[in-house]
């Protein structure tokens, strides 16, 4: 009788703990999403971090102005610090990363200031990758009516467990990346 109590209080305490650890999960993938939403939403209105987005006029050899604008996609990484076209602008990085204060600091504060870290602690600029790619709209030859779709993708964030980073599972296991897009507003004066 008590070998099948030792069995059943074990199979609980697994259970608990498994649970425990899968709405942890659960919770840190909702404040990465939220993340992703607040860093889409601030690069949407800020300055780009490629800068070669505001100034694009999409004329070429094939181009003509009055045309549609051409097809593009641009995306930028901050552990790299560069971007596929055009130079990366840290400044914009980092607002978008801590906030229009660019406080250069995580944590609480008020709504309006709230940078990607502000809202998931555990954002790094290195997990942060931003994407400017053409959404269809705009014509060519008018300088910053590029109109992009600004994607936004959080990526290899390290999942905090409660109990499994006591057996040495720290930093093992990642979120999936994490995306949000938003089109963009008048990029040419932030």
């Amino acid at each position: 009788m008590s070998v099948e109590t030792s069995l059943m209080i074990l199979m609980l305490v697994i259970l608990t703990g498994g649970t425990i650890e899968a709405g942890y999960a659960f919770y840190q993938y909702n404040g990465a999403q939220q993340a992703a939403r607040t860093g889409a939403r601030i690069a949407a209105t800020s300055d780009p971090v490629a800068r070669s987005v505001s100034t694009m006029t999409g004329l070429s050899n094939t181009t003509s102005q009055g045309d549609a604008f051409p097809d593009y996609e641009i995306h930028c990484s901050d552990d790299t610090r560069r971007c596929t076209q055009g130079s990366y602008d840290t400044a914009a990085m980092r607002r978008i990363v801590f906030g229009p204060d660019e406080d250069g600091t995580c944590g609480a504060t008020s709504r309006p200031r709230r940078g990607m870290c502000d809202v998931f602690k555990d954002t790094e600029s290195a997990h942060v990758d931003v994407a400017y790619i053409s959404s269809g709209l705009g014509r060519a030859g008018f300088q910053a009516d590029a109109a992009p779709l600004v994607s936004v993708t959080l990526r290899d964030v390290p999942l905090n467990f409660v109990f499994l980073d006591l057996v040495g599972l720290k930093g093992v296991i990642h979120l999936p990346p994490v995306e949000a897009t938003l089109m963009g507003e008048d990029l040419r004066n932030g």
